[in-house]
């Protein structure tokens, strides 16, 4: 896609007459002023989580990239700038500053883990920053009660009770045991999943054990001894908690398991496959290949950086609203656009419609869910039906 140029063209003029006369210069027009507003993008850059901060700015840089390109005469001209936080917590809040303290920033993205987001919340949201959150969907980022938040993934807690309805739905067990460890994640899509369990009445036991040095086999022997279910929910990470479900098959589990998006991973269709049996998986990430009105946009991503991962995804999403919302107000400080984006608006993005609570979550959210086929996941559905996908 050409870039579109803003320019003005002038014509020469000659007047007819006894004598030709000489041609008449067109005028030197400035080009109208056009601000430059820029959106920071805060995630680890450089250490060990380097490339899900890559995956991030990715996404963004594409966004900005793509709306430049379409830019109409007096639409701001975007740009982006990346800060490192190393997804340390130290380095996040230090970086929040660093972020705040240039003028020209407008808003963040980031950034990439709960604790890192939820402790530098509280420095944009004394600044007047706005930030919003592709990545983590840990629960106390949006229960501070800060306004000038909003998160695209759905929250665990929330992402545990669609799930529970979800079993219920399709599988209809006479018991759930719900397997969840005592790490930074799993607590609270394990507690969401419990509360809808008893609002729908399926019984359910939720049980923890140790994230550092787990002893899976005893795990899954005593886990099953003690709650016998016909159906298992998992809420964690396949790096961590894969090893369970060969433990749990290798006990005699024969039933069902559901996971949280920890296990959309490809480590769950590689170095577990030969265990899941029947399996399905929950994710925040709609399948794109589905939603006819983001194609161009897709394909234009996967040109310039090769796959569509989940974390850049959100990222471009989360441009997309900035962007959106830094045309629509032609805001050109933070805190005119912070009033933008809370109002109570609509937004179109690569991974679905958006509308935001005051708290910074979406008004509707959402999780899909999929299976595994020939070793590969394969869409089934979403928790609630959508437009954003073709039927």
């Amino acid at each position: 896609m050409s870039t579109r140029k803003t320019f003005i063209a002038g014509a020469g003029a000659a007047a007819a007459g006894a004598a030709a006369l000489p041609a008449l210069a067109a005028p030197n027009l400035d080009t109208p002023y056009v601000p430059t507003s820029t959106i920071a993008v805060c995630g680890p850059f450089t250490g060990d989580d380097t490339k899900l901060g890559e995956q991030i700015a990715n996404g963004v840089r594409a966004a900005v990239d793509d709306a430049n390109q379409r830019r109409g005469g007096l639409d701001h001209i975007l740009a982006m700038r990346t800060f490192d936080d190393e997804n340390l917590l130290a380095s996040g809040i230090v970086t929040a500053g660093f972020a705040c303290d240039d003028p020209n920033v407008l808003c963040v993205i980031g950034h990439l883990s709960g604790h890192v987001t939820e402790a530098a919340a509280k420095i944009y949201e004394n600044k007047g920053m706005a930030l919003i959150i592709p990545a983590t969907t840990f629960d106390r980022v949006t229960g501070e009660g800060y306004g000038n938040l909003l998160r695209l993934p759905t929250k665990d807690t929330t992402e545990g009770r669609l799930g529970a309805k979800y079993v219920l739905d399709k599988y209809k067990p006479k018991k759930v045991a719900v397997f969840f460890q005592d790490g930074d994640y799993g607590f609270d899509v394990a507690r969401g999943f419990g509360q809808q369990a008893e609002a729908d009445k399926m019984p359910t036991e939720l049980l923890s054990f140790a994230y550092d040095k787990p002893k899976y086999p005893a795990v899954a022997k005593d886990g099953l001894a003690q709650a016998k279910p016909d159906l298992v929910y998992m809420a964690g990470i396949a790096a961590d908690m894969g090893p369970l479900i060969h433990e749990l098959r290798a006990v005699g589990f024969t039933g069902p398991i559901v996971a949280s998006k920890g296990f959309y991973d490809t480590l769950t269709t590689t170095k577990h496959l030969a265990d899941l049996g029947e399996f399905a998986v929950s994710t925040p990430l709609p399948p794109l290949e589905l939603a006819p009105t983001i194609y161009m946009i897709r394909d234009l991503y996967q040109q310039r950086y090769g796959a569509l991962s989940y974390l850049a995804a959100f990222g471009y999403a989360s441009a997309q609203i900035a962007i959106s919302a830094i045309r629509r107000s032609g805001a050109s400080d933070r805190l005119a656009l912070l009033r933008q984006l809370q109002l109570p608006t609509s937004y179109d993005t690569m991974v679905g419609n958006y509308q935001f609570l005051p708290t910074g979550d979406a008004v509707d959210p959402n999780i899909y869910f999929y299976t595994v086929v020939n070793g590969k996941f394969k869409y089934e559905r979403a928790a609630h039906p959508t437009e954003f996908l073709a039927k």
